[in-house]
């Protein structure tokens, strides 16, 4: 696609349009400016044919049809003589492309000045809402407003009352919800060994909210002995996980992780098939295979 054409074209873009002498018309390129010639002004009104100039026009019309050209035709009234001699822009007097030019402009201002009454728009570079000057404090003023934030500030800390957009944070935590049965007396804190963590209380208390029942059935877990083992260890490593601890890996976890990488790289290793027939080869077998048989075409 072409670039879009503006509504309004500038004065320089109506200034560079190729325009005809005769009757002040401008077209978008100089061949449409030369055809118009040809069409309106420098055609013969007795067989139609069109010439390139109003001389030319005058030739033709004396030596084939015996008549002399007085003016031309379709022409503005003080543009009518022969005595200038015109091919689309070629001849034009200075003078007269100076008047074309002043015109030209003074109609574009006239016709935007119009545009502008008509709609209410501002004059180009004016704004109906300016825009506010922006505040530039100097140093003096930011010393003297910082000695006033630092004096309110000082008032609210004194009185103990709260500033406007400061977020008191200095509020006791509640202890209360510590305090409810199945929590622990005191938190653990990170970095604490396993060993000095807070007990933790047993599952089965009757008034702890929020705790589950561990489930004593057989079979559970591997059994009742095999569930209270693995219960503490699970709560163990609970504990170790709250105090930020690792657990530590066991040795047999290492000896059977390199078994089962030993069993890996046994199991990848590619084996060699051995063909063992020596008398014929595999190629040699398939061609005695009933169906690659070869069976001679019957005669008509």
């Amino acid at each position: 696609m072409g670039k879009k054409k503006r509504g309004h074209p500038d004065v320089e873009e109506i200034l560079a349009r190729p325009w005809c002498y005769y009757c002040e018309r401008d077209f978008e390129d100089l061949k449409l400016l030369i055809s118009h010639q040809k069409a309106k002004h420098f055609k013969c009104d007795r067989c139609g044919r069109r010439l390139n100039t109003a001389g030319g026009l005058s030739v033709h019309l004396n030596q084939v049809h015996k008549e002399t050209l007085s003016q031309v035709e379709n022409a503005l009234p003080n543009r009518q003589g022969l005595e200038v001699e015109i091919f689309g822009m070629e001849g034009i007097p200075q003078e007269v492309l100076e008047q074309h030019r002043n015109r030209i402009i003074q109609n574009f201002y006239q016709a935007q000045e119009d545009r502008r009454i008509a709609t209410g728009n501002p004059p180009p570079g004016q704004s109906k809402n300016p825009r506010k000057k922006i505040k530039i404090e100097t140093a003096e003023e930011l010393l003297k407003r910082f000695a006033e934030y630092r004096a309110q500030r000082k008032a609210g800390v004194t009185t103990g009352g709260a500033m406007e957009g400061v977020v008191q944070t200095n509020a006791p935590f509640p202890q209360q919800a510590f305090n409810q049965p199945g929590f622990p007396s005191q938190q653990p804190a990170y970095g604490y060994p396993a060993d000095n963590l807070a007990a933790r209380p047993p599952s089965n208390l009757a008034g702890a909210p929020g705790l589950p029942q561990r489930p004593s059935q057989p079979g559970f877990w591997g059994g009742s002995a095999q569930a209270a083992a693995t219960g503490d260890e699970i709560d163990q490593l609970i504990r170790m996980a709250e105090a930020g601890v690792k657990p530590q890996k066991r040795p047999d976890e290492g000896e059977e992780a390199g078994e089962g990488t030993k069993t890996k790289k046994e199991k990848d290793k590619k084996g060699r098939m051995v063909y063992d027939d020596a008398e014929f080869s595999p190629e040699e077998k398939m061609a005695a295979l009933p169906r690659y048989a070869y069976i001679p075409p019957v005669g008509a």
